[in-house]
């Protein structure tokens, strides 16, 4: 026992007595166990001070190397979102926190080791949305705690017996089988009572499995269709003799269950009548078998914190035909990636684009010196954009309109059917393009280089060769080999 402790709550006056008996010392709150904070405020930023020390520490060594956008978004992802995934499935995480942990990532995606000034290129609210979104799949922290403590629900729902719970439920009070009751006193505290707030989000997205039907509502709960019976027949529900029945057991007729009502119907409310005994004809139970609980309309509707998160993601998403999987089901480098993402999005610093951001530069395109800079220019209609796209188009021996905008172009160019052999290399020919047209505008923007068009041709093939092969299904084929493979004629 002499590296155990007593921690004191309130008065205890034989305190030295025990001390001596247990043979362990005495200590204070707050402390911790195993990883997680006792006895301090939930609320309080500091609790949260060695999640942000940890990140920091993370980001000192990474600012050593030189990392692509590419790398330092993987490692965001992969490091950087999983620090404070412990406290955050037990603590609602404060504004506060939330705000430097995001100044952490935020500042780390677009600058790297650059300590300067550096533009962040995309609002940090489309950054944080799904990829197939429109983002770059970076968790969102308010969405990701929320995913996390939702999961107690479903621990509450589907766990007969536990510690926690009988504590949480000697607290707060069982409403029933699912979940506690509502706590609306001011004074309480502690984190279950930010956790009940969660409820009818949860409960929302939950169905129920009819077992033995002792466990739920027959018109609150949903059951049979996607909303309740007392919301999707609300005039069968009004006139209902019992509005809080549980499953009928004992109100049996030959094709199954029904509830009685008060008077008998009109003739308006006939055909909400049919239409609800059709619904409920489709009932069925499974004595033998207790009630439980469905997650959405996931196959096996078991509720995981990457089911959940996705839910809140997509429930006040805009659907956007974002062709996402043209960007990140490819072969395409991380880095490639992220600038075709970044430029799909029209936030490249181009020169219409500096011009936004209120630096005074005269706007010429460095590529062909007549038109004015923008993406759409610069990757579709400048010259020089239009012979790469000529040449990939007469390769593959096929008739194509340009579209007007580059999200356009990658839309339409992923609806074209194309051989499973070549699938993977035709959709990352538009990111090609827009890579090496990037690099050769550089070139001249920067260093005054101008690559002669047939040499911009050649890089452009040479990198797509070179891309296609970083994980090759099948051999490896000459490059003429692979030239010709394009064909689709």
């Amino acid at each position: 026992m002499q590296k155990s402790k007593i921690y004191q709550v309130n008065e205890v006056p034989n305190l030295e007595e025990l001390v001596g008996i247990m043979g362990c010392s005495i200590d204070t709150f707050p402390t911790k166990y195993l990883g997680f904070p006792l006895g301090a405020k939930f609320k309080d930023a500091g609790v949260w001070n060695e999640v942000i020390e940890k990140m920091e520490r993370r980001l000192a060594t990474w600012k050593m190397q030189y990392l692509s956008m590419g790398g330092r978004l993987t490692l965001i992802k992969s490091v950087l979102d999983s620090i404070p995934t412990y406290i955050m499935s037990m603590l609602p995480i404060p504004s506060k926190v939330q705000n430097q942990i995001d100044k952490i990532r935020r500042s780390f995606l677009w600058k790297g080791s650059y300590e300067g000034h550096k533009f962040h290129l995309v609002k940090w609210e489309n950054v944080i949305m799904p990829k197939q979104h429109g983002g770059l799949g970076i968790r969102d922290l308010k969405k990701n705690n929320k995913s996390l403590l939702m999961k107690w629900w479903w621990r509450y729902a589907q766990k007969p017996t536990g510690i926690w719970k009988e504590v949480v439920n000697a607290k707060y009070g069982r409403q029933d089988k699912w979940s506690t009751k509502q706590n609306n006193d001011p004074y309480g505290v502690g984190p279950w009572k930010y956790i009940n707030q969660l409820r009818e989000e949860f409960f929302q997205e939950v169905s129920f499995r009819i077992g033995n039907g002792n466990s739920f509502k027959f018109w609150k709960d949903r059951w049979l269709n996607n909303q309740p019976l007392n919301v999707s027949h609300p005039a069968i529900y009004r006139i209902a003799s019992t509005q809080t029945l549980q499953w009928l057991k004992t109100e049996k007729v030959d094709y199954g269950h029904h509830p009685r009502f008060r008077r008998n119907f009109q003739d308006w409310e006939l055909n909400e009548l049919f239409d609800f005994f059709r619904i409920l004809e489709g009932a069925s139970m499974t004595p033998h078998l207790p009630d439980c609980l469905k997650w959405g309309n996931s196959e096996k509707g078991i509720y995981t914190v990457q089911e959940g998160y996705h839910k809140l993601c997509s429930s006040n998403a805009m659907i956007d035909q974002w062709p996402w999987k043209l960007i990140w089901k490819t072969r395409l480098p991380p880095k490639i990636k992220c600038f075709t993402w970044t430029t799909l999005k029209n936030a490249i610093p181009t020169l219409d684009n500096l011009n936004r951001r209120k630096l005074q530069l005269v706007n010429r395109c460095f590529m062909c010196l007549n038109s004015l800079e923008s993406v759409n220019h610069l990757f579709l209609h400048c010259p020089v954009a239009t012979a790469l796209w000529n040449m990939f188009i007469s390769i593959a021996g096929i008739n194509w309109i340009l579209p007007q905008s580059v999200k356009e172009v990658v839309g339409s160019w992923s609806l074209r059917e194309v051989d499973s052999p070549i699938k993977k290399t035709w959709q990352m020919i538009p990111s090609c393009i827009f890579w090496c047209i990037w690099k050769e505008r550089n070139l001249r923007c920067f260093d005054g280089i101008s690559t002669p068009i047939s040499s911009l041709k050649s890089f452009c093939l040479i990198s797509l060769f070179h891309w296609s092969n970083l994980s090759p299904v099948n051999d490896i084929l000459p490059l003429l080999d692979f030239i010709s493979s394009l064909n689709m004629a």
